[in-house]
């Protein structure tokens, strides 16, 4: 039967060994949280800015969509479809909720990152 070996470290402050990516020390209960470099790298996808605006200048609530946002783009899509609906032969309601989408998804693909 093989038996897995746990990789050890220091501990930064006290000096005792602990878990590789442990997020508190068992001797001196410092938090460790963001000291490790894998922590970063687990938040997931990074989603493209420039990407979401597009997507939601074209149709807003797409770029949302694409940060991973339902709600947002639930909202975004509802919004068009009203703004379309009641101001058809209008076209600045359709430019506003899609410059609106585009600046939303740019921030939300930023906060992404």
């Amino acid at each position: 039967m093989s038996e897995e070996r746990l990789e050890t470290v220091p501990c930064p402050y006290c000096r005792g060994i602990i878990l590789v990516g442990a997020k508190r020390c068992k001797y001196c209960q410092v938090d460790l949280a963001g000291l490790w470099p894998q922590e970063s790298a687990d938040r997931g996808p990074t989603k493209n800015p420039l990407l979401a605006t597009i997507l939601s200048i074209v149709f807003p609530g797409l770029g949302q969509y694409y940060c991973g946002r339902r709600d947002k783009a639930t909202m975004f899509v509802f919004a068009f479809v009203v703004f379309v609906g009641l101001f058809y032969w209008l076209t600045f309601p359709w430019l506003l909720v899609a410059a609106w989408a585009g600046v939303d998804a740019f921030q939300e693909a930023r906060r992404t990152r």
